[in-house]
């Protein structure tokens, strides 16, 4: 065995056993994990993937992946922009009519969530119907009239707030804008284009074959919550369900340069500051957080069932990926216990 692929196969041995020893500490049921950099690739996986049946959990399970869907919207948005069919600093309205405040609030600071749009998440209403029916399909009006019903958190550019009304809104300017449904555009702009084979937005397109269970518990009890709500109400704020191997190719490939022109790619890497200490920029679908003295730029997400976090590290330039099946699980947790098995010596 070269020096090379034996130094890769140790390094191997120590990212399994952390991410094992991450799993078993967090009481999560299932976890995956992928490692890309450093001279080496890396894949693996903890626990299970259905509790009742006790099936192991596989490097290629599939797992919805929440909020990270909005980098995906995002690049997807500067794509319509390379093509000249939106502009980021034209009013909403512009596009999309029924936005509280859309005449004076950008495509921008809904992709940075400086807009100050209400997040129809935090609304009682929404809850309401998710409680009384769960299987209730959401149109993105729907949702965008829930949060027309609260004030805005501020006038647009004035602040900085986390939303997920923002990402409804930029569905639905991809849609006016490529003139096709949001889950056909991203397909044929991002992931055929990137060979992102197990990447689909839950809902709207064929699901592939992989998909795990995914659990909340009371610290005691684990419920399968999997498929509990429809995937409507995240579309693309957070409806896509993916693996560890497409996530990292993805990161890697974007913040290489290889999904965007050199100008979009600048645009959707200027951060604003935010209110989160441990995230404490944002640019357009991207978060710089911290990792101890390190910062990693990507995304983390977290849907009924399931938490997700993946990131991008310089020096050494490496992308780090986790899934966890547990909705209360810390997957950005896990991205650091493995980045720091990477600078161990």
């Amino acid at each position: 065995m070269s020096g090379q692929l034996a130094a890769c196969a140790a390094l191997s041995t120590k990212l399994q056993a952390a991410l094992d020893e991450a799993t078993k500490a967090q009481k999560i049921p299932g976890s995956a994990a992928a490692v890309h950099g450093a001279g080496c690739s890396w894949r693996g996986a903890s626990g299970v993937s259905d509790l009742p049946a006790k099936t192991a959990t596989r490097p290629g399970d599939l797992f919805h992946i929440g909020s990270i869907t909005k980098t995906f919207t995002a690049a997807l948005l500067l794509k319509l922009r390379a093509e000249g069919k939106v502009s980021l600093d034209s009013p909403v309205s512009t596009y999309v009519a029924g936005v509280p405040r859309g005449d004076v609030m950008t495509v921008r600071q809904l992709l940075n969530h400086t807009s100050g749009l209400f997040d129809y998440t935090e609304c009682d209403a929404f809850w309401d119907v998710v409680k009384a029916n769960p299987a209730h399909v959401w149109k993105p009006e729907d949702l965008v009239a829930l949060a027309a019903t609260k004030p805005p958190n501020f006038e647009p550019g004035q602040g900085w707030h986390y939303s997920n009304s923002d990402y409804i809104v930029a569905g639905m300017i991809v849609e006016k804008a490529a003139r096709e449904p949001a889950a056909a555009a991203l397909r044929s702009r991002i992931l055929d284009p990137q060979q992102l084979t197990h990447t689909y937005l839950d809902g709207y397109e064929a699901k592939a074959p992989g998909l795990i269970h995914g659990y909340e518990t009371d610290g005691h009890d684990y419920l399968d919550v999997t498929w509990s709500e429809d995937p409507s109400w995240a579309w693309t704020a957070g409806g896509l369900v993916s693996s560890t191997e497409d996530l990292t190719r993805f990161y890697q490939q974007l913040l290489d340069g290889e999904v965007l022109a050199p100008a979009d790619l600048q645009e959707m890497t200027t951060m604003v500051d935010t209110t989160w200490p441990t995230i404490p920029e944002y640019g357009l679908g991207l978060a710089k957080r911290k990792f101890g003295e390190r910062r990693a730029t990507g995304h983390e997400g977290g849907v009924w069932g399931f938490v997700s976090a993946s990131y991008h590290f310089s020096d050494p330039e490496v992308t780090v990926s986790v899934l966890v099946n547990l909705e209360s699980g810390d997957a950005a947790r896990i991205v650091g216990d493995l980045a720091k098995v990477l600078q161990t010596p």
